[in-house]
């Protein structure tokens, strides 16, 4: 499945690199900065995380041409648990953009960069309540499309793949495995570019 991702990734950028090969003019550092926020469904995949949840974000992006931008982000993931333990997560991400206009008001991207994340968690048995705060870093990818609204509008639809890991030793006893979650997240965003 990850072989899937990177060869559509390759592909990408090399269909990019022949749209700027005719386009000398697209390569040329034209700056722009845009600021949005989504909401979109997480599906969590992980034996004892097996539930959708909702997920909301905010992002800034600043594009250095028509292919190639930065963008950070902050993730506010919803609660997960799986009856004794609840994991609630958020995390900030920086990442690179790598994107293809297919016409003036369509284009299609892939990103990938790095999640830093911390989540504060809670067992809950019969006989005691336990709580702890974790953190991590993990890489992380998404694709989307971008669709043109208005001038200074986009509707940016996108899948974003995310991992947490938590070491069964980092958390308890009572917990039989470590945790190692991918989260797909599927959203839908707003983008405002000044």
């Amino acid at each position: 499945m990850f072989k899937k991702h990177i060869l559509f990734l390759c592909a990408g950028l090399f269909g990019s690199a022949a749209v700027m090969a005719q386009s000398d003019d697209a390569w040329r550092l034209s700056p722009e900065f845009s600021i949005g926020a989504g909401y979109g469904l997480t599906k969590l995949k992980d034996g004892d995380f097996d539930e959708d949840e909702a997920a909301k974000k905010v992002f800034a992006v600043v594009k250095f041409n028509e292919y190639i931008g930065l963008e950070a982000q902050y993730i506010d993931f919803d609660d997960a648990g799986n009856g004794a333990l609840n994991f609630d997560a958020k995390g900030k991400a920086l990442d690179l953009i790598l994107e293809l206009p297919v016409s003036e008001g369509f284009s299609v991207y892939a990103k990938g960069g790095q999640l830093w994340w911390d989540a504060d968690t809670s067992i809950d048995t019969e006989s005691f309540v336990l709580s702890d705060d974790y953190d991590g870093d993990e890489t992380f990818w998404g694709v989307g499309a971008k669709f043109r609204l208005a001038e200074h509008l986009d509707l940016r639809v996108e899948y974003e793949r995310f991992n947490f890991e938590i070491s069964r030793d980092e958390i308890d006893v009572l917990q039989p495995n470590d945790i190692d979650m991918d989260v797909d997240y599927a959203n839908v965003n707003l983008q405002f570019t000044f």
